[in-house]
């Protein structure tokens, strides 16, 4: 009995967590950006949008029709076989006719390349004629991917890349990264939500709400119980919190090319950032340079 247990357990774990295998990447990263506003890569230049593999842009945010004619610009750039539109991770009963709306206008226009930050992705995209046939579909890192049981369950379920966890360490992702190439992509800025609360920070500071006709907030700073200081955003009388500083692993560049990553990319997302902003970081990031008040979070200790 026991014997058929170790065997058994033994099966599971190779299966689950297999050696991985020495890779060496020879061929220059694949860089995407990914931007919850479409006008945040105005102020690119030829040289910026060289390196650019794939733009990710979240439709949520912005007006329909800025979106269309901010996606239009940018194809013409990039081309449209480049360009990913991505749902939100959060969505709620009362967003969801706007959400759906955007959808069947896009697909209408032959947008084919889509991103899932939630598995109800799924459920908005099967509405439409057609379901998902004939799309390509990422997933972003909250469709939490840690081990290659997960990952083989998103391909299974017709994914073609998928995000790895900003929360993770190097030596975990390193198995995922050695075992699915170019279709896990490692993510080295961001400003990672430390938590998404329904309820307003500044109504609650202030003892209650002024009525969104009234109300003039956008962001403040906090300090945590622990000491840490982290900012509060508004979107929609959502409060969405940061630290002050973004995850950044530009400086571990070299070390993320000997782990085998091959996609890389750059999140512009939540802050209120200005074209030039996010263009100067784009470069600072693309190469290597360190970017100020950066943090690495579980980078190198791995998830405890």
């Amino acid at each position: 009995m026991h014997q058929a247990q170790a065997a058994r357990v033994a099966a599971v774990l190779a299966e689950v967590c297999p050696k991985p295998a020495r890779v060496v990447r020879t061929a220059p990263f694949r860089w995407s950006i990914k931007v919850d506003r479409a006008g945040f890569v105005d102020a690119f230049e030829a040289a910026d949008w060289s390196a650019v593999d794939e733009l990710v842009v979240d439709i949520a945010r912005d007006h329909p029709m800025v979106l269309l004619e901010k996606l239009e610009q940018a194809a013409r750039h990039v081309g449209r076989e480049r360009i990913r539109l991505a749902l939100p991770a959060v969505t709620r009963k009362w967003e969801e006719h706007g959400i759906q709306l955007k959808i069947e206008r896009l697909r209408a226009q032959g947008w084919k390349r889509w991103e899932a930050a939630n598995l109800s992705a799924w459920g908005f995209l099967h509405r439409e004629p057609g379901g998902t046939e004939g799309l390509d579909l990422s997933t972003d890192w909250s469709v939490y991917v840690i081990n290659r049981a997960a990952a083989n369950q998103l391909l299974e379920m017709g994914v073609t890349r998928f995000a790895l966890s900003p929360e993770d360490g190097i030596e975990n992702m390193r198995s995922l990264l050695s075992e699915f190439g170019p279709r896990a992509v490692l993510i080295v800025y961001q400003d990672t939500p430390q938590f998404i609360a329904e309820s307003c920070a500044y109504a609650n500071l202030i003892g209650g709400c002024p009525g969104k006709a009234n109300c003039r907030f956008e962001s403040m700073e906090m300090v945590s119980s622990h000491g840490e200081r982290v900012t509060a955003l508004d979107y929609h009388c959502r409060t969405i919190v940061l630290n002050q500083g973004p995850f950044c692993l530009s400086t571990r560049l070299p070390q993320l090319a000997d782990a085998g990553a091959v996609s890389l990319r750059a999140d512009f997302i939540y802050r209120t950032y200005e074209p030039r902003q996010v263009r100067d970081l784009w470069r600072a990031v693309r190469a290597g340079r360190p970017v100020p008040g950066a943090l690495a979070a579980n980078f190198d200790r791995g998830i405890l």
